[in-house]
């Protein structure tokens, strides 16, 4: 089976290659292509991921070596593991029903070959990330994501809005990934090697060295070597992760096409980061300092996007920012340093987003807009069982996050503050979360002003159902996570110990009450402001509730603060530089350049052309002329006359006695008989020459009458 495993990212790498080059001629039939190979790529996914929980020892597959230059040996090696295989399963999942998917989401689009050329190049290199073995191919893997990524949100490249937002794209993961470049080039020189094995067999070696961070500037700064590595490569994982402050780039994402937004969103790039923090857990927790960074800047991340997606109205953008803030807190479960939670949250996440942006594609798709409809805000027209189906969805997610897997996270914290900051953190995120819960619930299904009819779908007894089946599947969570850890555990360093996620509900209550008490004060404030029972200038005055509200919707004017600080000015300064050096300095240069050619140019006709090659050319025909005369007088004069008088008196005796040795008569005769055969040849000829066109003119009849006969037969 292992050998079978490098043809998981082959496949999808053929399928882009094929429609690239036939796409053309293939047309709408290229979907099968692509459709087939990842669907290939899938079933062996399943495969891998079978064989692994029956065996359970990871598989390396060293494929060549790709070069060697002194000490840095670089192979190309796949590894698959545990965290491989279940990220194998999410990536190639997803991408398989977004292929099936887009095969009819994007007919009639102009450039359909190409659509699926991209998005089976974007699976590969994903596929080709979670299962690479060194650094190198992780860098490469990396770019490509970066490059089909921006080709994606400007498949639409006739709006300007489209190409605006992949350019954006591109250029904050550029950024970002000049992080991750220093870190490939700062771990290399750490460990002398680029294989993500030996790496992180080495780590703990290398735990306590530091390294002068200024010792180019001549003073003394020591750094944390794994601190620092660690640092770096997160800043790739936040131009990737959309973690602040890089994440203004996810919601111009949602330009591209709703397949490519479910992609890139559910199995693509936004796990990337997780992904490559989860890999290095085992030098991750060597790093204090940058796990606290990590967790900040997750937490803070989590918050921004919950926040600003109440003020949204767009649902592309809503779900965007959701997926921000998701991401920022599988960052945060990171840097707390509960590694199988994040790959839980990361596996339930990708699944769940998928699902939503799909279905979202389909609602969308007939309306061709991404906008809520107007909700009533009158409390008489919304039904009992609409408000109580919203608050029961928003109890759900403190009954998921402050149990099982994730009840870790707010009891593993020994210091008193930071399991304070992380608390609130988790409640706030519960409180904005029912309040998006409820507002969108009543959006989608509240009635018009203009129907009578209720919705159906929160009767009570969907009621029933619904909370019937959260209880199911919080108990098979629960049950889930036991097996989880047990098979996760030999990759993620210090996992979450199975008997954590293993306690009985009763473990857990008193860790809910203060998650369920915020996810009702969600419920009942969004329910106020929905049913105008209180006023908010009651709890908070108008002109703070009104600046919030701005601030939200405006989201935080990261983008007027990026164009006013960095875009403008760097564009500023391109011009003047462009001014400076290519108008005065380059053109003036050149001018200079020009006028020196010219002057060169003179010297070079007067100095070499003149003096030099024309006296050379001058006086070498003059002596070819002295030569001349003196071989005419020498040779022809002298020996050529001599030889002249000498042959012409014997040429003259010579004819002479041909003449005589030739007999003239006879010749004349034989001149007289060719004669008379010639005139008797001619007369035949003129005898023969009319019986010879008749003959041509009646073969010409014969093949005009045949041609006429095959034409009337071919085209009648």
């Amino acid at each position: 089976m292992s050998a079978l495993y490098p043809l998981i990212p082959l496949f999808p790498l053929i399928a882009s290659v094929t429609i690239a080059l036939t796409g053309r001629r293939l047309g709408e039939r290229s979907r099968y292509v692509g459709v087939t190979a990842v669907g290939l790529s899938f079933g062996l996914s399943i495969m891998a991921f079978v064989e692994l929980v029956l065996r359970g020892e990871p598989r390396t597959i060293s494929l060549y070596e790709l070069f060697r230059s002194g000490s840095l040996v670089v192979r190309l090696d796949l590894y698959v593991d545990q965290l491989c295989v279940l990220l194998l399963l999410l990536v190639t999942g997803v991408s398989f029903v977004v292929h099936v998917y887009s095969s009819r989401y994007m007919i009639g689009d102009a450039r359909y070959s190409r659509f699926f050329a991209l998005l089976a190049l974007f699976t590969f290199a994903m596929v080709a990330l979670v299962m690479s073995g060194n650094l190198l191919l992780i860098f490469m893997c990396w770019e490509i994501m970066g490059i089909c990524s921006y080709l994606l949100i400007s498949h639409q490249a006739d709006r300007f809005s489209a190409a605006g937002a992949a350019t954006k794209v591109f250029l904050v993961n550029a950024v970002a990934d000049v992080g991750l470049l220093f870190g490939i080039l700062l771990t290399y020189v750490t460990f002398d090697t680029l294989d993500i094995r030996q790496i992180l067999g080495l780590a703990a070696d290398m735990n306590g060295q530091t390294i002068n961070v200024l010792g180019w500037a001549g003073l003394a700064w020591h750094v944390p070597v794994l601190t620092l590595i660690t640092l770096l490569l997160f800043t790739g994982c936040m131009g990737k992760s959309a973690q602040v402050p890089f994440h203004v780039w996810l919601p111009f994402a949602m330009e591209a096409p709703t397949p490519v937004s479910a992609l890139i969103h559910a199995a693509t790039m936004v796990n990337a980061g997780p992904y490559l923090l989860i890999r290095f857990s085992a030098l991750i927790v060597l790093a204090p300092t940058a796990m606290i960074v990590i967790a900040v800047i997750g937490g803070a991340t989590a918050l921004l996007g919950a926040a600003v997606s109440l003020t949204q109205t767009d649902i592309k953008k809503i779900l965007a920012y959701s997926t921000i803030s998701q991401i920022g807190f599988m960052i945060m479960t990171c840097g707390l340093g509960a590694f199988a939670a994040a790959v839980f949250h990361l596996l339930a996440h990708g699944f769940l987003k998928a699902f939503l942006f799909l279905s979202t594609g389909n609602q969308l798709q007939p309306s061709a807009g991404h906008t809520h409809g107007e909700t009533t805000t009158a409390c008489s027209r919304t039904p009992k069982q609409l408000v109580f189906g919203a608050l029961l969805l928003a109890c759900v997610p403190p009954l998921l996050l402050f149990t099982g897997s994730y009840e870790s996270l707010w009891t593993r914290q020994h210091d008193g503050i930071t399991g304070i900051a992380f608390g609130v953190i988790g409640l706030l995120s519960v409180f904005i979360t029912a309040m998006i819960l409820f507002s969108g619930v009543v959006s989608i299904f509240q009635p018009s002003h203009n129907e009578n009819v209720e919705p159906r779908f929160f009767s009570a007894l969907h009621l029933a159902g619904i909370a019937a089946s959260a209880l199911v599947m919080i108990g098979f969570l629960l049950s889930l996570w036991r097996w989880f850890v047990m098979f996760l555990s030999p990759e993620p360093a210090r996992p979450i110990p199975p008997s954590m996620g293993a306690e009985p509900i009763a473990y857990s209550i008193p860790l809910l009450v203060w998650p369920l008490v915020a996810a009702w004060a969600g419920w009942a404030f969004a329910y106020g402001i929905h049913t105008r029972r209180f006023n908010l200038a009651h709890l908070v005055p108008h002109a703070w509730a009104s600046s919030i509200y701005v601030l939200l919707l405006n989201k935080f004017y990261v983008d007027e603060i990026y164009g006013a600080y960095l875009v403008r000015p760097a564009i500023r300064s391109s011009r003047w530089l462009w001014r400076v050096i290519d108008d005065h300095g380059i053109g003036r240069l050149n001018r200079v350049i020009a006028i020196l050619a010219v002057y060169l140019a003179r010297w070079l006709w007067r100095v070499v052309d003149v003096r030099g090659i024309d006296r050379a050319v001058v006086g070498s025909g003059r002596k070819s002329i002295g030569l001349a005369r003196w071989l005419w007088q020498i040779i022809d004069v002298r020996v050529i006359d001599r030889a002249v008088e000498g042959t012409g008196s014997r040429s003259i005796s010579l004819a002479r006695w041909m003449w005589e040795a030739v007999d003239v008569r006879r010749i004349e005769k034989s001149v007289e008989q060719i004669g008379h055969a010639a005139d008797a040849t001619g007369h035949k000829l003129q005898d023969v020459e009319p019986r010879t066109l008749q003959h041509h003119l009646l073969v010409l009849i014969i093949w005009l009458l045949v041609a006429i006969v095959f034409s009337y037969w071919l085209f009648l």
